[in-house]
Parts: C-alpha cells; sequence; structure tokens
C-alpha cells in the first residue's frame, strides 16, 4: 500500500472516530428520561462502518470511542466507562455477527435492534456484579423497551445513509483498502 493511500484510510477512520465521539458526547447531553439510556447515535458511525468496512476498523474506532468518550467524560475506569465498555463490545459483536452472517434475516433496523438490546443486556450484568444483586433487572423491561425504540430509529437512520449514492461513492474511495471484504 503505497503512503497516499495509508494516509486516505487513516484520515477516513479518523473522520469516523471524530464524528463518533462527537456524537457520544453531545448525547450525553440530552435528557432523555430514562436513567442511564442515551440514544445511542454514536452507534450510528459504527454500524456504518461494519457494513464499509468490516471488522477491524469499526471494532478500533468503537474502543477508541469508549476510551476517549470516558477520558473527556471524567468516567474513565469507573462504573460508567465498565458498563460502556461491555455494552460496547457486546452489541459490536452481535450487530458484525448479524450484519455479516444473517444479511438474509436482519435488515440494518433489525442488526441495529440487535445491538441495542445486546448493549442495555451488557450493562444489566455489570450492574448486577457492580451492586451484587440481581435485582437491577426489574429496570431491563423499561430499558428493552427504550433499546427498541434507540435501535429502530437508529436503523432506519443507517438504512438511509446506506442508500445515499453520494456517500457511497465518497467511502467507496477507501473502502476497497480494507483486507477484510
Amino acid at each position: 500500500m503505497d503512503r497516499s493511500n495509508t494516509i486516505r484510510k487513516l484520515t477516513m477512520v479518523a473522520l469516523l472516530l471524530a464524528i463518533a465521539l462527537t456524537l457520544s458526547i453531545a448525547e450525553s447531553f440530552i435528557p432523555f428520561g430514562v436513567p442511564g439510556m442515551k440514544l445511542g447515535l454514536a452507534n450510528l458511525v459504527i454500524l456504518l462502518s461494519i457494513y464499509y468496512f468490516g471488522f477491524w476498523i469499526p471494532l478500533a474506532i468503537d474502543l477508541a470511542r469508549v476510551v476517549v468518550a470516558s477520558l473527556f467524560t471524567g468516567t474513565f475506569l469507573g462504573m460508567g466507562f465498565v458498563m460502556s465498555l461491555s455494552g460496547a463490545l457486546l452489541s459490536f459483536f452481535l450487530m458484525y455477527l448479524g450484519a455479516r452472517f444473517l444479511k438474509k434475516v436482519f435488515t440494518p433496523v433489525g442488526v441495529s435492534i440487535l445491538g441495542a438490546y445486546a448493549h442495555a443486556l451488557a450493562q444489566m450484568f455489570v450492574a448486577v456484579l457492580y451492586l451484587g444483586s440481581w435485582g437491577v433487572f426489574y429496570y431491563f423491561p423499561l430499558m428493552a423497551l427504550t433499546s427498541l425504540a434507540t435501535g429502530t430509529l437508529n436503523g432506519f437512520l443507517v438504512e438511509a445513509t446506506l442508500a445515499n449514492r453520494y456517500l457511497a461513492r465518497v467511502v467507496s474511495t477507501v473502502r476497497w483498502y480494507s483486507r477484510e471484504r
């Protein structure tokens, strides 16, 4: 790979990370009404990256987003960080599996809902470990309903973005550099 290709790929990854970070931090200021819940807007970038780039690039973006956002918000290595990291990892892996291997079963909306549920479920298990009580699962039905709503919204946004010809043309200039395809 020549130098200009490497720079182009690095620039695309940096842009995606910057967008994911901006969305992640911005949504922390949006009052959602359900304690601990967010809209999952940064997940838009992760899911789009899965569809465009495969496995390693979106995973790196997701991990970097969680770490850097927690540094910005002052939650690094605290309970919030562990909950965010566990949710991000489980949702990433399930979204990747859904997008790559279950294409005939899941549309981007279904993959997004799967990721939203996985994120909530992982956070519940971390809360059980931290608090030492299974009582936090009484909160899960509310989280599941909220995950359905946010996952559906984000999934429709991803579908619309994937259908955008201009964006597809811009991303295709970098996409073929990925060896995962």
